[in-house]
């Protein structure tokens, strides 16, 4: 099996696009969304690195940057680092014949010589063959302790830009947004319910919608307080 195929089949997650990313209008978010889209329609190379705090929505954002560039026909390859670290460095190698690459979480592999020159050696070749390279961090890239001092300087050579995490304003406004985009309603009990008794970030809070969403078809039913307990108990066994 191929790099692509691999990082394309195995490690995309439906749903994870553009039109599902909540930003709110004229947000720091929603300017990084606009950047990102010009990213995957240009063929020019480029590179960029987003950067935030876990569930700021790094990997939603890189997973949809490959998802659109595979629709605008383009070769694609994510490589979420913390799942690939293990599996040695030989992975970046396989990635010549990619037009877009996202690299999930680069931080995770800093302070290790052997990926450090891996990555170093990466960032220099895409721009050898006129690559797109997408990179995320959840620190500062103009921060992290690199061992390599090359490296540092070359994981800004691009843009870098900064996503924050959803308010607790904000996050019922994306679970209603998603729950529309998919077709059904969801109420603001429901969202209340699973305020209280569930965990707050976005990431979790989308992966219980999904789940309310596949059942709610399957029993050809409404969403409501009773049945959000019923398909969440069931869920936890």
């Amino acid at each position: 099996m191929s790099t692509q195929q691999l990082t394309l089949n195995i490690n995309l997650r439906d749903g994870l696009r553009f039109n599902s990313f909540y930003a709110e209008p004229k947000s720091p978010n929603a300017d990084v969304v606009s950047v990102l889209r010009s990213f995957v329609a240009s063929s020019e190379p480029q590179q960029n690195i987003l950067w935030g705090a876990q569930h700021s929505g790094k990997t939603h954002l890189l997973q949809a940057c490959c998802t659109k560039a595979t629709e605008e026909q383009f070769s694609a390859s994510y490589i979420p680092l913390k799942i690939f670290k293990s599996h040695g460095v030989d992975i970046l190698n396989r990635l010549s014949s990619s037009q877009f690459i996202a690299l999930d979480d680069v931080d995770c592999v800093t302070g290790d010589k052997e990926w450090e020159t891996a990555l170093f050696n990466l960032i220099n070749s895409t721009r050898e063959n006129q690559q797109r390279l997408l990179l995320s961090s959840t620190q500062n890239p103009r921060k992290l302790q690199c061992i390599l001092a090359d490296l540092a300087s070359r994981l800004i050579w691009g843009g870098s830009y900064q996503l924050q995490v959803l308010s607790d304003a904000d996050k019922p406004k994306a679970l209603q947004t998603r729950a529309e985009q998919r077709g059904f309603e969801l109420s603001d009990r429901v969202i209340d319910y699973l305020y209280r008794r569930y965990p707050r970030d976005i990431e979790s809070l989308m992966k219980i919608l999904n789940q309310l969403d596949k059942e709610s078809l399957k029993q050809k039913t409404v969403i409501t307080v009773p049945f959000v307990k019923q398909v969440l108990e069931n869920f936890a066994k």
